[in-house]
């Protein structure tokens, strides 16, 4: 049903009514998909077409916006118009109705018990979870000999891992959470996967859709998916046997996410069924792990860059910590560590693309956005009008005065609306204090010669990892 505009969103779609909306041919689109495996370099292509690229494929209209007016008519003004994407249906296939893939009525329910859990009182809780993984982590690098070789971008996926396994299920259960991460990664990048081949070459969405119900109920085994059903039984044993062990337990609660969502009630007095905590559980792991694993790669490979930037990190967190363990409260203190973990997403976002589908007919600044068409963004965080030389890695933009004049929507690694991420403070924090505890003790510089190449799965991570040497400061 489409969605009438109100008094506030009619000068944004009264404007140029018939502006006509540039953008590739269906062949050009056709054939960049098939030949290009970064799919980041062919929206790039587009930033030639302005605020607004339409193009037509396989039988389906997409949208690329780039201004922050634009999305945030689309993310907010008129939210009740667009619904998550055909790719976070197949998202839910797999891995349930957390918040992240559910809709309606019932994600608003889960919205509402969820959001105080991520309160700042809660976050205090969760640091000491994080900083004991931290600093495990970091006495297993004082092993390697100075000099010594290492994957960052595994190695920050395996921390980070650690932290969110510990904040979700307790300090005694990291390992875990270990079998779980692998597990669930094998189930979303098959997600992602069906949905590319629905879109290169044209299979209709039911039956895409149809067919991997099918998949998930044993009925039908193409080459390869006893792995995925493997992996996702995988996930059903370990999370519903730490539910259920938690609720026969008659410990103590050890402050951590799982006993939060156990004990919430909403205003009915309801409590959440096993299914959703179970759902939201499998939803915070990979939200708190892998995105913020590769946001901490790209990082470290952006300040091995940039050796004035990495220089000044290095003398807050030694200012700042004088040595010790950080805490809850260090973590806003640490104002440039976190401003270059905030650049680093800004140039190479983790959530690199955010999409919503048109319900109803709209209009866009003059574009008409017709129904069921895909609306996506990825090019306003290189858009030169509000980042100036984009490509340049400047933690500068996050301080101060400057931080407060971005346009709301011109900065979105989170996303934004009564959507955006939920555990933002959460994955700040985290990454903030991971930052500073690996910075007190090494230094890591690419190895020459690297070849640093994004791919855009599940998230935007670096496609052959992330060589870099360690040294012990």
């Amino acid at each position: 049903m489409s969605t009438p505009a109100t008094s506030a969103q009619a000068p944004l779609q009264q404007r140029n009514r018939a502006v006509r909306t540039p953008g590739p041919s269906a062949v050009r689109m056709g054939w960049q998909l098939l030949t290009r495996r970064n799919l980041l370099s062919v929206l790039e292509t587009y930033d030639v077409y302005g605020d607004v690229a339409r193009w037509r494929f396989a039988g389906r209209t997409y949208f690329s916006l780039r201004s922050p007016e634009h999305l945030k008519h689309v993310l907010i003004s008129n939210q009740d118009n667009y619904v998550k994407s055909f790719q976070y249906r197949l998202l839910a296939v797999l891995m349930g109705d957390g918040l992240l893939t559910n809709e309606g009525e019932s994600w608003t329910r889960q919205r509402t018990l969820i959001q105080p859990m991520f309160a700042k009182r809660h976050l205090g809780q969760f640091a000491e979870h994080m900083t004991a993984a931290i600093a495990d982590f970091a006495d297993r690098w004082d092993e390697h000999p100075d000099g010594n070789q290492l994957n960052v971008a595994r190695e920050m996926n395996g921390l980070t891992l650690d932290v969110v396994g510990r904040a979700l299920f307790g300090a005694g259960l990291a390992d875990t959470a270990a079998r779980l991460g692998p597990a669930v990664l094998v189930g979303l990048r098959t997600g992602v996967a069906a949905a590319r081949l629905q879109l290169v070459v044209g299979v209709p969405r039911w039956a895409v859709d149809r067919l991997g119900r099918q998949v998930l109920r044993g009925r039908v085994l193409p080459p390869g998916v006893r792995r995925i059903q493997n992996a996702l039984q995988t996930v059903d044993e370990v999370v519903y046997g730490l539910i259920d062990a938690r609720e026969a337990s008659l410990e103590e609660d050890p402050g951590d996410l799982l006993g939060l969502l156990l004990s919430a009630r909403d205003e009915q007095g309801e409590r959440m069924s096993r299914k959703q905590v179970h759902d939201e559980l499998v939803t915070f792991l990979l939200a708190g792990h892998e995105t913020t694993a590769n946001g901490l790669a790209w990082m470290w490979y952006l300040l091995s860059q940039n050796p004035d930037a990495r220089q000044r990190l290095v003398a807050e967190v030694d200012e700042v910590l004088g040595g010790r363990r950080p805490n809850a409260e260090d973590a806003d203190r640490l104002t440039w560590t976190a401003a270059c973990f905030q650049e680093a997403m800004r140039i190479y976002p983790p959530v690199w693309l955010f999409e919503r589908e048109a319900v109803g007919e709209d209009h866009v600044d003059g574009h008409r956005i017709p129904p069921r068409a895909t609306v996506f963004t990825y090019l306003v965080h290189r858009n030169p009008q509000l980042w100036p030389d984009p490509e340049r890695f400047d933690p500068h933009r996050f301080l101060g005065e400057a931080a407060r004049q971005h346009p709301r929507c011109a900065y979105m690694p989170f996303g934004a609306g009564r959507r955006i991420c939920v555990g933002a403070g959460f994955a700040i924090m985290e990454a903030t204090l991971i930052t500073a505890m690996i910075a007190q003790r090494f230094r890591l510089d690419l190895v020459p010669g690297a070849r640093v190449v994004p791919e855009t799965t599940v998230t935007l991570r670096p496609r052959h990892g992330l060589p870099m040497t360690l040294h012990h400061r």
